[in-house]
């Protein structure tokens, strides 16, 4: 129930955080880097202030310097303290997929390019796209239509699921214009994904 209408960016950040936040009708506010390059701890703790207008904080990680976020999980920590939430761009996540997973780190939410990290060339405006994850706390408010895994009884005690088509969610945002997105990003990303396997 209170207004909360600024998010942390760090000086660092890709020019389109603050400017998606503006367009969001929010306010930025930016923490300092250390000479090092690390986020200014200090400087984190004086812009979250007493936290009442605190929104979240958007963070790349690694950052846009290059330089994994180490101490990730204590600037996650004081913005969850402070009642804000954490979104991760994954303008960097080529660099770290298949060695962390951002959702140990304290974000909740980020969107997976599909761009640099699964094959997609960029350039000239597009096309991009990519999937958005969630944490729990944010699920309910997920466009629709959407398609939800459900667990459904299985054989011998092993679990089987079933896929459920979603056009009606209380808390959703509702439909988005784009929501199909680019099918052929898609399938060119997924088959180079299926090429490479998990390793």
């Amino acid at each position: 129930g209170r207004k909360r209408k600024v998010i942390l960016i760090t000086d660092s950040a890709h020019g389109t955080n603050p400017a998606s936040c503006t367009i969001a009708g929010f306010e930025t506010r930016e923490v300092k880097s250390t000479e090092g390059g690390a986020v200014d701890m200090a400087d984190l703790e004086q812009k979250i202030g007493d936290g009442a207008d605190i929104a979240g904080m958007m963070i790349t990680n690694p950052s846009t310097l290059g330089l994994f976020v180490r101490n990730i999980r204590e600037i996650t920590g004081r913005i969850h303290a402070a009642g804000g939430l954490v979104y991760m761009d994954g303008a960097n996540m080529n660099a770290i997929v298949g060695k962390s997973r951002p959702g140990d780190f304290g974000i909740d939410v980020m969107h997976f390019n599909l761009h640099k990290t699964f094959s997609q060339p960029h350039g000239g405006g597009g096309p991009g796209a990519g999937a958005i994850a969630v944490t729990e706390v944010l699920a309910p408010y997920l466009p629709v239509p959407k398609v939800e895994r459900r667990q459904a009884p299985g054989k011998d005690g092993k679990p089987a699921y079933k896929y459920v088509t979603v056009t009606k969610a209380p808390k959703s945002i509702g439909r988005t214009r784009g929501h199909m997105a680019h099918a052929g990003v898609m399938v060119r990303s997924y088959a180079y994904m299926r090429a490479h396997g998990p390793e």
